[in-house]
């Protein structure tokens, strides 16, 4: 891990001399627009059943460059090193070239990249606006979001209100882990199928106050051994802005997974949370996140369904010094309830710091 940062940083002090070199000669203007991005996530959690992991450490560490490569094709690569089971390590998160000037209306990248569906599935997880992922995102996605190699074109329809149409071709091997408690990796087996999606969404401009984004989801995947799993889900966004900060922000996602194969039983999941925040100033904010799940597919051994929810309560309050610095504390609250078992519940305190470095890139809404 540390020999891969040395070589990292040398590599970036590198391509930054080499750069400045290239300025002064005149000879690759587009070369001055190379820019480089570097974010830290601390995080510090409490749990109150559980103190096997209630340690103070670096959640996840990126770098990332990003440029155009020439007046037509942008380029991006992000390096990442994440903490699991206490060792880090380092991959390439992301790295695709994209284009907005072949066709009219027309956007597409090509690499790997996180897939652009849901909300939180497009964002780093040091871009939420609240610490961990609640529970629909973890098992659906993986805890930071479900990244994989392949096309994504998203075209702007020619019509008088604001609709994007995107649709995504990768090649399947990234896929979430079983225990849903890493990122997404990848299989070194070939799945039987590609992953396939798409999502329409549509913008609605509330003026200079602010707008509402809302997309609809669909998302198809088969594993090496032929379980193929469906997903289909709406996410909803609003912000309503005073000056320079969003005053209100009300963020959620509604999921929903069936898994089929001809080695095991359908299976079949719904989860959602909503997340409303309000900003006292452009400092301060404060939200409360609220997490449902349910397996529509569990039932007794004679085959009855059998009643479950698993729901949580997550105040956060955020504190924002500057655009390049946040802090952060969220309280837990988890309930899993099962038909004829104890309530299950889960309390966890959480800090967290988040360092920016460098021009990060910004996000569309």
């Amino acid at each position: 891990m540390k020999l891969t940062l040395i070589s990292l940083s040398i590599l970036l002090a590198g391509a930054s001399a080499s750069t400045s070199v290239f300025a002064q000669t005149q000879t690759a203007p587009l070369v001055q627009n190379l820019n480089f991005s570097a974010s830290l996530d601390v995080t510090a959690p409490y749990n109150f059943e559980d103190d096997s992991n209630n340690k103070m450490g670096i959640r996840s560490a990126e770098f990332m460059i990003y440029a155009p490569i020439d007046p037509t094709f942008d380029a991006l690569i992000n390096f990442a090193a994440h903490d699991e089971n206490g060792e880090f390590h380092t991959e390439i998160h992301e790295g695709y070239i994209s284009s907005s000037k072949l066709i009219q209306n027309l956007r597409f990248k090509a690499g790997m990249f996180f897939l652009g569906v849901g909300r939180l599935n497009q964002f780093h997880q040091h871009d939420w606006p609240f610490i961990t992922a609640p529970k629909v995102q973890a098992d659906f996605f993986g805890d930071e979001g479900l990244h994989d190699t392949g096309v994504e074109f998203t075209y702007l329809l020619p019509t008088d209100s604001y609709w994007d149409i995107t649709l995504g071709v990768t090649d399947g091997y990234q896929t979430v882990s079983e225990d849903h408690g890493d990122h997404s990796h990848e299989s070194s087996e070939r799945p039987t199928a590609p992953t396939f999606y798409i999502r329409p969404s549509t913008f609605i401009d509330l003026g200079e106050t602010g707008g509402m984004q809302i997309g609809l989801n669909y998302l198809s995947s088969s594993d090496s051994v032929g379980v193929r799993t469906e997903l289909s889900g709406l996410d909803f966004v609003f912000k309503k802005k005073e000056g320079n900060f969003n005053r209100w922000l009300l963020q959620s996602e509604i999921w929903n997974r069936v898994q089929n194969s001809n080695i095991t039983e359908r299976s079949n999941q719904i989860g959602t949370y909503i997340y409303p925040e309000y900003g006292f100033s452009p400092r301060w904010f404060l939200g409360l996140r609220m997490d449902a799940f349910t397996d529509l597919s569990l039932s007794y051994d004679d085959g009855a369904h059998r009643d479950n929810l698993d729901y949580a309560f997550v105040p956060t309050l955020t504190y924002k010094n500057s655009e390049f610095v946040t802090w952060r504390i969220a309280y837990t609250h988890e309930v899993n309830n099962v038909s004829q078992e104890a309530d299950q519940i889960n309390r966890v305190l959480e800090l967290q710091f988040i360092a920016i470095l460098g021009a990060h890139p910004a996000h569309t809404f």
